[in-house]
């Protein structure tokens, strides 16, 4: 983690504002974590968004609402994926049905790979799928995903971890299925240290979010519930960094623009960050050994960040695990490290 870098903007501003906390006495739901939830409808376009303390509080909060109160019973995953996806699915309460198989293309499933899974479910309309969109894009079939699930009476919940401002058709992530969860751990794409963030057009499900992340002590009328809220401290962080989301995305494209030019100069493939409608915000930098004479090139460069997984929760029929490799690319990289990047892609 030693690379990660926050905007002196952000510093700046939470150096400015952090006062008020302690002056206050509202160390805890105060205005900081309404900003930051203001901030998700706003910079999404999502109706409804909740600030939570993690990504993985916010999508057990769904996911055990969706039980407890929708009656979904079983719920299936996409093979490449974060085991802690896997802990998160089954802690819900959920049964845990199997997993999707992912294509090597974006290290996501196919709308037909869903398909193929959902007609071997006995009763689908029981069921919950939590996607997860990978490494900085979201899933190319997402549009066609929702379209089946909702056919198929699925709640599609969105695994946003990695896509915080990426875009499809102008689209964000989290805005398919009933609700979408982005992450602000300290090495994802915009940077905090811990934090959470759901999107919505749920209406019930949203104001279901807001009690259950305070025991619904005031209403008492929903029977569970967890503190998972921010601190006023962590909010104040938060929204320091993300009022400062599409600066650090424009910056990691000035390196992304430059690892681009010498892949495509030397045959690399690599998952474009532009293409077929795609904006991803460069989590990222994603290159793909499709055959094993690209995979031996690939094995020569030393300069790299560690794989999205090199482990697949279900089967791994493409080796995704194995075929694809990650360069350094983070907001204000220094010269030195891109340099040394392009250097060794050059002599590949």
């Amino acid at each position: 983690m030693g690379a990660i870098k926050l905007p002196s903007q952000s510093i700046k501003f939470f150096e400015k504002h952090y006062p008020e906390i302690f002056s206050s006495g509202n160390l805890a739901e105060g205005k900081w974590n309404e900003r930051v939830s203001e901030w998700g409808s706003q910079y999404t376009g999502a109706p409804f968004s909740l600030a939570f303390n993690s990504n993985g509080s916010g999508l057990f909060t769904i996911l055990r609402l969706l039980k407890r109160y929708r009656g979904k019973k079983n719920i299936f995953l996409q093979s490449n994926t974060m085991y802690g996806v896997k802990t998160i699915a089954i802690s819900s309460g959920l049964e845990l049905k199997g997993f999707v198989d992912c294509s090597l293309d974006y290290l996501m499933p196919t709308l037909k790979q869903v398909e193929i899974f959902v007609n071997s479910l006995k009763d689908p309309h029981d069921s919950v799928f939590l996607l997860t969109h990978i490494g900085g894009w979201t899933n190319p079939d997402i549009k066609e995903i929702a379209s089946l699930c909702s056919k198929k009476g699925i709640a599609l919940v969105e695994d946003c971890a990695h896509s915080l401002g990426s875009l499809l058709d102008n689209t964000h992530s989290g805005l398919y299925g009933v609700a979408g969860v982005y992450s602000l751990y300290a090495t994802k794409a915009v940077p905090v240290g811990e934090g959470g963030l759901m999107v919505s057009k749920d209406e019930e499900l949203y104001e279901m979010s807001k009690r259950f992340i305070m025991y619904d002590r005031f209403e008492q009328e929903i029977d569970v519930g967890i503190n998972f809220r921010m601190s006023e401290i962590n909010a104040l962080l938060s929204y320091s960094v993300l009022i400062e989301t599409e600066s650090i995305i424009e910056n990691k494209y000035l390196v992304a623009k430059k690892f681009i030019d010498q892949c495509s100069a030397k045959s690399i493939d690599f998952i474009d960050p532009l293409e077929l409608g795609h904006r991803s915000n460069l989590y990222k930098f994603i290159l793909l050994a499709k055959n094993d004479k690209q995979l031996t090139r690939l094995k020569a460069l030393k300069t790299k960040t560690s794989p999205v997984y090199d482990y697949s929760l279900g089967l791994d029929p493409y080796e995704i695990s194995l075929r694809h490799l990650c360069l350094p690319i983070w907001y204000d990289q220094d010269n030195e490290t891109t340099n040394k990047v392009l250097f060794e892609l050059g002599n590949i």
